[in-house]
């Protein structure tokens, strides 16, 4: 004897519940958590000296919401040097940018690795509005050092740090700004890792670099991978394209966590050329 009519309703009716809730609940996740899939915080972070670095200080200062920052700090060799702010990429903490103060010390500038909340031995979460806290506290800092010149303060983002570094100087105009794999929003690089995802509901972040710098008056140097496997190469070539002149944009044959490496001397160069010339 076949099914009533009834009953095959109310099976109906609970495999669209079934599935609405298979979709649903994946996007509740992913828009309540999505903290979780955008920050990789390391929390082993040593004293510089065990990274085999000279003349650099842990410094902890506090952002403007109390919470404590663990810092790297190389004070330039002399005022009349630049002064670079980092801000990082995503994954890892500052120890992995080690080569950075390496690089800084060749050519004489001050350099502070900012530790992000909630990365290194930092304290608190990372979340995007506490990491802009966290960089303003960092310049607060910086400004306060009576080897820095103010004039000389220049802002460099690495991939996802180049979106705080860019809305820092939007806020705050520094002598230059360096954007190393810049995407173009958060929701731009949203759409390239999760294409089948509603991102223009989903996405809550506000980090978007072209706005940013088609704001900005100071030098813009940006620098992507053209084999970029993370951040498509034409989305730091859009960054640029946004920016105004003072400009300059260097290709180099590279993946996204590798430039310094693949880019060797022609990316030191370049940056060097392009921040001593910009805070002259």
């Amino acid at each position: 004897m076949a099914d009533p009519p009834r009953k095959h309703a109310r099976l109906w009716v609970r495999c669209l519940r079934s599935g609405i809730l298979i979709v649903v609940i994946p996007l509740l996740l992913l828009y309540f958590f999505q903290n979780k899939l955008l920050y990789y915080p390391e929390g082993d972070l040593r004293p510089p000296a065990d990274y085999r670095l000279k003349g650099v200080q842990e410094i902890t200062f506090n952002a403007s919401d109390g919470v404590a920052l663990v810092s790297w700090w190389r004070p330039p060799k002399s005022k009349g040097h630049p002064t670079l702010l980092f801000c990082q990429g995503n994954a890892g903490n500052i120890s992995d940018r080690s080569d950075r103060m390496r690089d800084a010390e060749d050519a004489g500038w001050g350099l502070l690795l900012l530790g992000y909340r909630g990365y290194g031995r930092s304290r608190g979460s990372p979340n995007e509005e506490g990491i802009y806290l966290d960089t303003r506290a960092a310049l607060t800092w910086l400004r306060a050092q009576p080897d820095v010149d103010p004039k000389k303060l220049v802002y460099y983002g690495e991939s996802l740090g180049c979106a705080f570094a860019s809305e820092l100087a939007v806020a705050e105009p520094p002598a230059a700004l360096v954007l190393e794999a810049p995407f173009k929003t958060l929701k731009a690089i949203a759409d390239v890792h999760y294409p089948w995802l509603p991102t223009s509901i989903l996405v809550r972040g506000r980090l978007n670099n072209i706005e940013n710098v088609k704001k900005l008056h100071c030098a813009v140097m940006v620098i992507h991978g053209k084999r970029d496997e993370v951040v498509p190469f034409e989305q730091g070539k859009a960054v640029f394209d946004a920016a105004l002149e003072p400009k300059k944009f260097l290709p180099l044959d590279s993946y996204h966590n590798d430039i310094p490496e693949r880019g060797g001397e022609e990316f030191r160069k370049a940056v060097r050329e392009f921040i001593e010339e910009a805070a002259d």
